[in-house]
C-alpha cells in the first residue's frame, strides 16, 4: 500500500509540473471580432493574444479565390497585439488564417472569419476599431 501511495504521489507531482507546459498563447480578441458581418473591408485587422507571441504568417482565404498572403510588419520580439494593415477583403466570406509562436516556443495557429456584405468596396469606412484592443 505504501508503494502505491508513493507512486501515486510521484505521478501527481509529475503531472502537475507538466501542466504549465501545456498552456500556450491564445487569442484574447480580434478587431473586427471573428464572425463579424461588415459593409466594407476594414482598414486594419487586430489580433490580440492573452500573452506575448510572435506572429509568423497571415493569409486570407476568400470565396472562389486562391489563398493570399497578407503583409504585416512583425514587431521585434514577442508582443500581445498585432496589426494587419489593408487586408483588402472581398465580398463574401473571408478567413484570415494566422500562425505564430507561443511564448513557450510552440507553434500555434488559428483563423478569424469576416464576412463582407455583397456590393461592398474593398476599403473605406470600416467599423470603428475599439481603442482598448489596438496597440498603444
Amino acid at each position: 500500500m505504501a508503494r502505491y501511495l508513493s507512486a501515486l504521489a510521484i505521478g501527481t507531482v509529475m503531472f502537475m509540473s507538466s501542466v504549465p507546459a501545456l498552456a500556450h498563447s491564445t487569442v484574447k480578441s480580434t478587431v473586427p471580432a471573428s464572425g463579424s458581418v461588415v459593409n466594407r473591408s476594414p482598414d486594419s485587422v487586430f489580433i490580440n493574444f492573452n500573452e506575448p507571441a510572435r506572429m509568423t504568417s497571415v493569409v486570407v482565404a476568400e470565396t472562389g479565390k486562391a489563398d493570399r498572403k497578407l503583409e504585416f510588419t512583425p514587431p521585434s520580439g514577442s508582443t500581445t497585439s498585432f496589426r494587419i494593415p489593408s487586408p483588402d477583403l472581398g465580398a463574401g466570406r473571408n478567413e484570415i488564417k494566422w500562425k505564430a509562436l507561443s511564448k513557450d516556443g510552440h507553434p500555434i495557429a488559428g483563423s478569424i472569419i469576416i464576412v463582407i456584405k455583397a456590393g461592398a468596396t474593398s476599403s473605406g469606412n470600416a467599423p470603428a476599431t475599439d481603442e482598448e484592443h489596438t496597440p498603444h
